[in-house]
């Protein structure tokens, strides 16, 4: 009688994490590589739908990411892509590598106002990032991997002059956005070569915003 051949035991799947994210900087233009991803407003799926379901090879431009939510990667975009559907600003899926959702077009957007995002989940320290002239601005998430409590703490450091304290919050049981407005911004007088120290338990993604000028009002014409 034949001996029975075992039965394969099928090889597990790895778990998707962070590590396997696809890893675009801030204004880096990026398509799709499937057709149907939304856009949300918050990274999540249960997060409220901003637009329709878009084509393959939709042109987006990164703002900052990637995080992961509910074991997806999310990104923060712009509509980049004068086709329909429109939108203006939202979070999509990222996928993970090497079947990522995204890919990079190799260009990066002329005039772009984001100059540089950062993800982590923990500490982190980064730069030296160029801050010019002009008003300045720090848009980030955060979030407990957890759904328990974690802290977020970020400091900023002009060259070789100590850090100073930027941002400080508690993060709950869900996805908290946040921005260091340009007034708070200019008021720690962080110019030129700038380091960024983050002190954080939480997983988080930032991105540091050049504010365009707002344009000025013509004077009224004198009355006749």
């Amino acid at each position: 009688m034949p001996t029975p051949s075992p039965t394969p035991t099928p090889t597990p799947e790895p778990t998707p994490n962070a590590a396997a994210l696809p890893d675009f900087g801030a204004g880096e233009l990026i398509v799709t590589t499937i057709d149907g991803l939304r856009v949300r407003q918050r990274p999540g799926m249960t997060s409220l739908i901003l637009t329709g379901l878009l084509p393959l090879n939709a042109e987006l431009q990164v703002v900052m990411g990637p995080i992961l939510v509910e074991d997806t990667g999310w990104y923060l975009v712009v509509d980049a892509d004068p086709d329909e559907p429109q939108f203006e600003e939202g979070w999509i899926a990222s996928g993970f590598e090497p079947d990522a959702f995204l890919a990079s077009t190799g260009a990066a957007s002329a005039e772009t106002p984001f100059l540089a995002s950062f993800a982590q989940d923990g500490n982190a320290q980064y730069g030296p990032v160029e801050i010019g002239d002009g008003d300045h601005a720090i848009r980030w998430v955060a979030l407990d991997p957890e759904r328990s409590r974690c802290q977020f703490a970020v400091l900023l450091a002009a060259g070789s002059a100590e850090p100073v304290p930027a941002i400080r919050a508690t993060i709950g049981d869900g996805v908290v956005p946040g921005t260091l407005q340009p007034g708070s911004f200019a008021a720690l007088g962080v110019r030129g070569q700038v380091f960024i120290n983050v002190e954080s338990d939480c997983a988080w993604t930032m991105v540091i915003v050049r504010v365009p000028e707002p344009l000025e009002e013509p004077a009224p014409s004198p009355s006749p």
